[in-house]
């Protein structure tokens, strides 16, 4: 009896550590996650409601992402709120136009940069 119960407290301290690293595996992920998208915009947030967003269908995805601007400045209080140069930046982007889009996860998908590759041709004639 005394040999299991043995057992059984070293096996669990030789596990604990292990679970241990592998959250502190996790954080360190969350922090370096960053990337750039190429895809088609299929949605944009309302300016006039205050909504800003964009979503991007990534080649070969089958879901869109919504990716948000960085928040700036603290509370809205203080007047912090969206990035307002990105902000300008999404507005300028239309639905349908093909974008690579540059992001870092920052409690959400964050727009560090958007660059329009292709114009809506038929817009434009």
């Amino acid at each position: 009896m005394f040999a299991r119960c043995l057992f059984a407290v070293v096996a669990l301290a030789l596990t604990v550590p292990a679970i241990a690293d592998d959250k502190k595996d996790d954080k360190k992920d969350e922090k370096d996650r960053k990337g750039t998208v190429t895809g088609v915009v299929t949605a944009k947030g309302d300016a006039d409601k205050n909504q800003h967003w964009i979503e991007v269908k990534a080649d070969g995805e089958e879901k869109a992402r919504k990716y948000v601007p960085h928040w700036k400045g603290g509370a809205p209080k203080d007047g912090g709120g969206p990035d307002k140069e990105m902000v300008a930046e999404i507005k300028k982007v239309e639905v349908k136009q093909r974008v690579r889009l540059e992001w870092v996860f920052a409690e959400h998908l964050r727009v560090e940069k958007i660059e329009v590759l292709k114009k809506d041709e038929k817009k434009d004639k």
